[in-house]
């Protein structure tokens, strides 16, 4: 549970962890549809399959290199796909993307070691933090990422076993 997390983009559940090799398998869920149009890269190569659900998957091609911080405007879209259910794909860390994604969608989520310091963001498309999920403790600010609580955690396995994703 101490894995799972509450993001900016989505919940993460966390199914397996193995630091000491580097990576770990979660399964995405509940998409927040309206924070979910920021170029980002990742810090690791990962691999994704849809279980249900899909989304508009944009590759975007970087016009001012390929490392370091980027804006919108260093962006331009590359490849654009619709991910469906049984789509599979993997990335690497140096790959800018964005995935607009269904109510509903579930993803299997194999995240590799960490290649780099730092995950960049074209941090001017940025949702405000009003739309950045709830703090865990009320009063406090939203976060960008953060812990689940024991009932988001308890909520999360409900909403999968209900939907016959997880026993």
């Amino acid at each position: 549970m101490s894995a799972s997390r509450i993001t900016l983009l989505l919940n993460r559940l966390s199914l397996y962890q193995a630091p000491d090799r580097g990576f770990e398998i979660r399964l995405n869920i509940n998409p927040r549809p309206d924070n979910q149009r920021v170029p980002h890269d990742h810090c690791y190569a990962f691999a994704t399959r849809i279980l249900t659900g899909g989304y508009v998957h944009v590759l975007r091609r970087r016009t001012d290199g390929w490392t370091g911080p980027f804006t919108g405007a260093d962006l331009e879209p590359a490849v654009v796909t619709v991910e469906r259910p049984g789509s599979a794909y993997t990335l690497g860390d140096s790959i800018v993307h964005q995935a607009v994604m269904e109510p509903h969608t579930v993803t299997l989520f194999v995240r590799g070691p960490r290649r780099k310091k730092l995950s960049h963001t074209a941090e001017e498309l940025m949702p405000p933090p009003e739309n950045w999920p709830a703090a865990a403790i009320p009063g406090d600010a939203p976060e960008e990422s953060r812990p689940c609580t024991l009932a988001e955690y308890q909520r999360m396995r409900t909403y999968l076993i209900e939907r016959d994703l997880i026993g």
